[in-house]
Parts: structure tokens; sequence; C-alpha cells
């Protein structure tokens, strides 16, 4: 049994506006599953329980979709989705984020289940980073 990967942080930035960036197809094209050697090119969001999304990678010459199903949406406290990428890990995986507002803006917890911690880790960590840059960015 795979142990979940855990990865918390902080955000300078209201619940809010951190909840919306994981459900905004204009944000979410700025900092999910994007790098300085990819490009997204596509965001379809069904933005209920049960509504798919689908965030298409541009890298190189290759597509690459990671595309899941919503199972629960309460804002701005609680997402959680399944998320498939055939390309990076062979299963169907879910992910849980919880936003707890707090003095300094809000701490982000996602935990990913069904995937090994070497394969999302770092790439999370690294989305997070890039996510917290551009909201700190937008609220100047």
């Amino acid at each position: 049994m795979l142990k979940p990967v855990q990865i918390s942080h902080c955000f300078p930035v209201s619940a809010e506006r951190v909840f919306d960036a994981w459900l905004n197809p204009e944000i979410i094209k700025q900092w999910m599953f994007k790098s300085s050697s990819n490009k997204i090119v596509s965001v379809k969001i069904e933005r209920w329980v049960d509504g798919g999304f689908s965030i298409l990678e541009l890298n190189g010459d290759e597509e690459i979709d990671h595309f899941g199903q919503y199972k629960e949406i309460t804002g701005p406290r609680r997402l959680s989705f399944s998320l498939e990428v055939p390309k990076h890990f062979p299963c169907v995986t879910t992910v849980d984020i919880n936003v707890d507002p707090d003095a300094n803006g809000c701490k982000l917890t996602l935990i990913q289940r069904g995937v090994p911690a070497k394969i999302t880790e770092a790439p999370w960590t690294e989305m997070l980073d890039n996510l917290e840059k551009l909201l700190c960015q937008e609220s100047l």
C-alpha cells in the first residue's frame, strides 16, 4: 500500500483566492502542470460535483492530458478530485485540497493517494510555489 503524498504550503493571500485558483481556467493555465519547458494549451472545467476537467499540456510535440472528475467542492475550504495522467502514472489517483485561513493568509494541504511520492511530490511543490508567485503578483 502506497503512503499518501502530503504537501503543505502557506500563502500570504486569502483562502478564497487560493481556492479559486484551482477552479478558474484562466488562472489554472498559468500554474497547474505548467513548467518552463511546456505550455498549457487547453483547460476545460465543469465546476460542479461529478463534473469533469481536462488540462492539456504541450511538451515539445507531445500532448499530455491531465484529467479527472470533481468529487467534492466546498469553497473556499475543500476540494477533492480524481486525477489521471497516463503519461506519468498508470492509475486513477485522488487529490484532496484543504485550505485553512490563518492570520497571514491561509495554509493549503494537498494529499494525493494512489501514486508514489517520487513521481508527484516535487512537481506539486513546484506548482504550489508557482501559484504563490502568481497570486502575489496579481495582488500588486
